[in-house]
This record gives structure tokens, sequence and C-alpha cells, in this order.
């Protein structure tokens, strides 16, 4: 898909229109290359993907994925990281979901200082995604694409959805298991283990830490 994208951006009619914008910008930087849109190229050796949890964790963050440009990671790299509530390895259709997310985040990477504006724009529209710009889909000349040159080579997206649940709202539980004595009630609780043990040496009875003689031992629940 970068091929994609760097198609569009040597089209001489955008630079044309880009070109004052990235001018400006090119002054405040202080940059003294060439301020055309080919400064802007996408350049894969530059980007890695990966797929973990979202800045405020998966339960609170509705973003799908999320790019930090290489001036801020310290290894002079982009790094896309897709959400982990995204999969796409149920069906060919969610993997071409996740391409155009994907895309999505390799255009920031050409556009680094326009946010959802400008140039991320311009090239986003070009390339067959759909307003929001904040929130982007694939036009269906887009998604066919994505499918016929994408996803039919490589294969479905490798990862199913995973959905945490809320700390208040997980099942708690414990490994120990209760034993009972039916003669005093002593209750206590030991490991699997322990109980196994008791039924190859003590013909699975669990004796009572009480003393009592119960021929049946403790009540293993």
């Amino acid at each position: 898909m970068g091929q994609w994208l760097n198609t569009i951006l040597h089209d001489e009619t955008i630079v044309k229109i880009a070109k004052d914008k990235f001018t400006s910008i090119a002054k405040k930087m202080k940059e003294v290359r060439k301020t055309t849109l080919r400064f802007h190229d996408f350049k894969p050796k530059f980007v890695r993907v990966s797929c973990s949890l979202q800045d405020t964790g998966m339960t609170q963050s509705r973003a799908l994925a999320h790019v930090h440009l290489k001036h801020a990671t310290g290894n002079k790299k982009h790094e896309i990281r897709m959400g982990v509530h995204v999969g796409g390895r149920k069906t060919k259709a969610r993997s071409c979901r996740v391409a155009d997310i994907l895309l999505h985040e390799m255009i920031h990477t050409c556009f680094p200082m326009d946010g959802h504006r400008g140039g991320f724009r311009q090239l986003s529209v070009a390339a067959g995604l759909l307003s929001p710009m904040t929130a982007t889909t694939a036009s269906d000349a887009l998604t066919q694409r994505i499918k016929k040159e994408v996803v039919d080579v490589l294969g479905k997206y490798p990862h199913a959805p995973v959905t945490l649940i809320p700390r208040g709202q997980r099942k708690k539980g414990s490994r120990l298991v209760l034993c009972e004595c039916g003669e005093c009630g002593c209750k206590v609780r030991l490991t699997r283990m322990w109980i196994n043990y008791a039924d190859l040496s003590n013909d699975g009875v669990v004796q009572c830490p009480m003393g009592c003689d119960s021929d049946g031992g403790m009540e293993v629940n």
C-alpha cells in the first residue's frame, strides 16, 4: 500500500496544490530540503507495525490504531500500533477493514505535522478513504483494491479480536479446593496436588486435621 501512496504523492497536480503549504511549514521548521510532497514519501524502512493495547487501555480507548511518530519514539522509526481489539482472522472483509485502518496510519507518517488536515486529508481522499478524517473508512473501490492486491495475496490478518474484561467484572476464583470434615465440620483448602497424593497414598482419604476418625475422611467439594 505504500507504493499506492507514493504514486499519488508524485502526481504533479497534487504537488502543485500543496506546495505553498509545505513551503510555509518548512520555513517554520528551518528545513533546507526541497519542500514538495516528494519530501513526504512513504518510506517503509522507517515504519514499524505491531499489535498492542492503546494508550488509555482497551476498555476505555475507542482508537482502532495509533502511530507514534519518529521524533517521539527515540529509535528514528514511526511505530504504528494496531489495537488488539481489531481482528481480521474470521473473514476477508474484516481483514480489509484492518488494512484501511493501517493505511490511515501510514498516511500520518507522510504528513507528521498535519494532524487530520492539510496534506493528510488530500492524500487520504486521493487514496480512497472517506470522511470523517479522524475515523476514515474505505470507499468501495479502495476496499476492492485492498481485497484483490493485499488480502487475496497475503491472506487474512492473523489476529482475532481480544476483549478484556474490566477489573471489577472479572470472575474471582481460587485454585484451592475446599475440603470439609463430616464429623466436626472443620473446613480446609488444599491444592489439587495434595488431594491427588491422598488418593495414591491414603486410599483416597483426606484426614481431618482435628484428628477425627471418620472412615470416609474429609469431603472434597
